[in-house]
């Protein structure tokens, strides 16, 4: 699934959700953000569909912290997702010059 719009244009935060559970999913985009955070080193050890996955659940956490009002804490989603699209391209281009 293809996004183009940024993160900052895509925000449409609600009611911010229970302190808890913010704290819980900040939590989770921080472990998502280690894991992935050097994705532009590691591209080409992904297959286009496994980069697409990452970018959706990349996605997925910002769409959600967005819903409980707490788009603020996402800047580092949205560079994640700025260094996703670069893998993504890289990738390609790696595979064309293969085939």
């Amino acid at each position: 699934m293809e996004r183009s719009n940024s993160g900052a244009d895509r925000c449409s935060a609600g009611a911010p959700g229970p302190r808890t559970d913010r704290k819980a999913l900040l939590e989770e985009i921080a472990a998502f953000v280690r894991k992935y955070g050097d994705i532009l080193a590691r591209y080409h050890r992904y297959t286009m569909d496994e980069l697409k996955q990452i970018e959706q659940e990349c996605w997925t956490l910002h769409d959600k912290a967005c819903s409980m009002g707490a788009c603020g804490s996402t800047g580092e989603l949205s560079e994640l997702e700025y260094l996703i699209a670069r893998a993504k391209e890289m990738r390609a281009r790696m595979d064309e010059s293969r085939g």
